[in-house]
């Protein structure tokens, strides 16, 4: 796979990518790329670290929303990384804060990846298999657009039982994300490589 400049390391089947300051219409098709190459490369939990980036566009989100796509598809975890007010903002308008869990920080996210018991202060949840993980906050998110849609056609006094509705399974899914969906991986130190064994 040819380099494109954003670095990448790799803690056994995990991999952390850092995206570069700006995310347009200009880059965002490499991005993507980059990202979908290493999901394709056997990582099973895919960290997006946009630390450095300030800025992300209509053309960043899509190719953020086609990476979680692709992570669907192939079984990994998807994590963004985004201290950025400005970022976040066009992760909700995109809907992607509803499907992938978004962190503050680097730290935040590698912990959240950390089974219960080595997680930090963590008596930890029960553990849910993660598939039915997936199905319920994908069902949660179809409702949501639902309620959007009738929001959108609805007269005022329903519009506002359809705001609280689509604000409680905003918390709902929300809760699910921070404080349940724990993944598992192994702990190796971290390399610019995959494992041999991942191809």
């Amino acid at each position: 796979m040819p380099q494109r400049g954003y670095p990448v390391e790799w803690a056994g089947r995990q991999a952390i990518v850092r995206l570069p300051d700006n995310i347009d219409l200009l880059n965002a098709g490499t991005v993507g790329e980059e990202l979908e190459a290493l999901i394709n490369r056997g990582a099973t939990a895919l960290i997006v670290d946009m630390t450095a980036t300030a800025s992300c566009d209509y053309a960043g989100a899509e190719a953020l929303v086609r990476a979680y796509q692709r992570a669907v598809a192939n079984g990994a975890r998807l994590r963004l990384v985004v201290p950025a007010d400005m970022v976040r903002r066009v992760l909700r308008l995109y809907g992607l804060d509803r499907l992938v869990s978004v962190y503050p920080s680097r730290e935040a996210a590698i912990i959240a990846g950390l089974p219960a018991a080595e997680a930090p202060g963590a008596a930890g949840p029960p553990q849910i298999s993660g598939d039915l993980l997936d199905t319920i906050v994908g069902n949660l998110f179809r409702a949501g657009l639902s309620l959007q849609a009738a929001l959108d056609s609805s007269n005022e006094a329903d519009r506002q039982h359809i705001v609280q509705a689509l604000q409680h399974l905003d918390q709902v899914i929300r809760e699910i994300r921070d404080h349940v969906f724990l993944d598992v991986r192994e702990k190796i130190p971290p390399s610019s490589e995959p494992p041999d064994a991942v191809q």
